[in-house]
């Protein structure tokens, strides 16, 4: 703290301007111990299997032997299935910084979505999960990243900002709101069941069918880029 006072000085910052962000700073560094703290770990294993479409599509696949899967400290386990993803939504303001890349901790990005994503499709769990549950395992996978040397280091502020950005009430209403768009097979893949769709109208009927549109285009689509990785 006293280096970061020292350099807003030499900034030229004003004084009460400069006691504010301490004061803001301190308070999210002890946010974010006791987050970091409370936050359980868990086991995260398999091949995380992404299809590049393009800059804010990609496609996530099921690997058919080795499945990306999370086993939680409870037990559960969660394996996503095929669907299309854009990876974190961070802010492009953001990007530039190593922790907040899009696909900085891909395997928590992409098992938040398939929470989501079972929300949506009312698939077999999901009357289990709750929007506040979905952000409390997306940040035991970043922990679990975290705390595993091959991956990277604990950093407990990003962990902490990531977990309350999942809880935004934008996030809160696409939790509520958000429409089922399953992914149709291509003709090599093992047959899923059926998803069971159900009516929209009014905008959510729109929504529905511009993000199908897309997602129908992204698998027609050739990957540009296919990218493996095992944990």
């Amino acid at each position: 703290m006293q280096r970061l006072a020292i350099l807003l000085k030499n900034l030229g910052v004003d004084r009460g301007v400069r006691l504010s962000l301490i004061l803001s700073i301190g308070f999210l560094t002890g946010c974010s111990d006791l987050e970091y703290t409370k936050t359980k770990i868990g086991e995260l294993k398999g091949r995380l299997v992404i299809e590049w479409i393009n800059s804010d599509t990609f496609r996530f696949l099921k690997h058919p032997t080795d499945p990306l899967r999370f086993t939680r400290f409870d037990g559960t386990k969660i394996v996503p299935g095929t669907m299309i993803t854009d990876g974190g939504s961070i802010p492009a303001a953001l990007r530039a910084v190593k922790t907040y890349s899009p696909w900085g901790f891909g395997p928590a990005f992409v098992i938040h979505d398939w929470l989501f994503q079972m929300k949506s499709c009312k698939l077999p769990g999901y009357e289990k999960l709750t929007f506040e549950q979905s952000a409390d395992i997306m940040a035991e996978v970043i922990k679990t990243m975290m705390e595993n040397e091959k991956y990277g280091k604990p950093d407990k502020l990003t962990l902490y900002s990531m977990h309350k950005a999942v809880l935004s009430s934008y996030a809160k209403e696409m939790w509520d709101k958000g429409v089922c768009v399953p992914v149709p097979s291509r003709g090599s893949e093992q047959k899923r069941a059926p998803v069971t769709m159900p009516e929209y109208s009014g905008k959510r009927a729109a929504t529905y069918k511009r993000k199908m549109e897309a997602v129908k285009r992204a698998v027609k689509a050739s990957p540009q880029f296919r990218f493996e990785k095992s944990y």
